[in-house]
């Protein structure tokens, strides 16, 4: 497959987790308590899921493709980390009925952090992983892949 389909599709991947943190943030922002729990139970699903396939596949094909001046490896990790992880704090703080003021923060530490992490895959980490995906890594992420 050539690495700009490739690439298309972990962009696609990518936005269609974008989406749902975006349906999050809408039905929180309407106060739909039955609605934005669902929605970050499913956006923090498919990041888990997703983030966790990017560890197995992404991050072999980039320790390969060893851009200069970057520690790739150890930066792509803690990116997935730390969005996993406030996005799991974030659920707990919901289903722990924190403070409203206290979920904001919460919420937008993580829109920042979310941002920040797509910006990077998008242009500088797929492009340079896209080619060096093995099959087995390439089918990892397909099977990973949120749906659009």
């Amino acid at each position: 497959m050539a690495s700009e389909s490739r690439t298309a599709r972990l962009l696609g991947a990518q936005r269609a987790l974008r989406t749902r943190f975006d349906d999050f943030r809408a039905a929180f922002e309407r106060r739909d308590a039955a609605a934005y729990r669902l929605a970050l139970s499913d956006f923090e699903s498919h990041l888990r899921r997703w983030t966790l396939a990017g560890e197995t596949a992404v991050l072999p094909a980039l320790r390969r493709a060893a851009l200069a001046d970057r520690d790739t490896e150890r930066e792509v990790r803690l990116e997935y980390v730390q969005v996993r992880e406030l996005a799991r704090y974030l659920r707990e703080q919901v289903e722990a009925a924190a403070p409203l003021a206290d979920l904001l923060g919460l919420i937008e530490n993580l829109e920042r952090r979310l941002a920040a992490h797509e910006s990077g895959m998008e242009g500088v980490y797929y492009p340079a992983a896209a080619d060096l995906l093995t099959e087995t890594e390439w089918k990892t992420l397909v099977e990973a892949a949120p749906d659009p």
